[in-house]
């Protein structure tokens, strides 16, 4: 289990520094440096070692404490579009602050690149399959349409 904790450790490490990168491009210095803090709390940190970086199959109990952290992370980060969920059947969600919006974005950009690499802005547009407040479904497409221009004409 200390090798799973050492890669989790790692993998979060280089998380932050890709999401803090595209964070700070934005102009969200705060949530670039705060972002995904709870990854480290004792209910996350740990089933995410289990689940990620643990050789073998997760006993159902540890599956369930997994889906407690991923179910933690999402409550305690609003960059997550399911923290602002009301009701799932009926796909009803609040308005998301722009600066969440925009961290959940840099998120997203952040799984595209590894160490430095160069963001694939087709990984990002992830709006379809997700729910959202509909003002905040037009800000986030109008924002992803507006870095699509700029990535098109080599403004990056």
């Amino acid at each position: 289990m200390l090798k799973a904790c050492w890669k989790n450790l790692l993998y979060i490490f280089n998380h932050k520094l890709n999401v803090l990168v595209e964070c700070w491009k934005a102009g969200l210095y705060i949530q670039g440096i705060t972002h995904d803090l709870s990854k480290f709390s004792p209910k996350e940190f740990f089933p995410y070692a289990k689940k990620f970086f643990k050789e073998g199959e997760l006993s159902k109990e540890d599956q369930l404490k997994w889906q407690y952290a991923w179910l933690h992370h999402q409550q305690k980060n609003k960059h997550h579009w399911e923290h602002w969920v009301v009701n799932p059947k009926t796909k009803e969600a609040l308005p998301m602050p722009r600066k969440y919006l925009i961290e959940m974005v840099c998120d997203w950009r952040s799984f595209s690149r590894k160490w430095g690499r160069k963001v694939k802005n087709r990984t990002l547009d992830l709006s379809d399959s997700i729910i959202l407040h509909p003002d905040t479904r037009k800000e986030l497409e109008a924002f992803l349409a507006k870095e699509k221009s700029l990535y098109k004409s080599g403004v990056s």
